[in-house]
């Protein structure tokens, strides 16, 4: 995978989410992460993923935010 490579299929998302492949997938089908539908393939938007997964983070309660 080049880090140029703005969109991603499942394979090179799967990887750059540190996820299984079946989980991306069912991800997909249930419409909770965001991807383009270009024919019959799923393409991931690196850019998209990365704010998919910051609104994700869960924080220490001692933050304090």
């Amino acid at each position: 995978m080049d880090q140029g490579d703005r969109y991603l299929g499942i394979l090179a998302a799967s990887q750059y989410l540190s996820l299984s492949i079946s989980y991306v997938q069912k991800l997909t089908s249930r419409r909770r992460i965001p991807f383009a539908k270009v024919g019959k393939r799923c393409l991931y938007d690196r850019a998209l993923l990365d704010r998919w997964m910051a609104r994700r983070q869960v924080l220490p309660k001692d933050w304090g935010i």
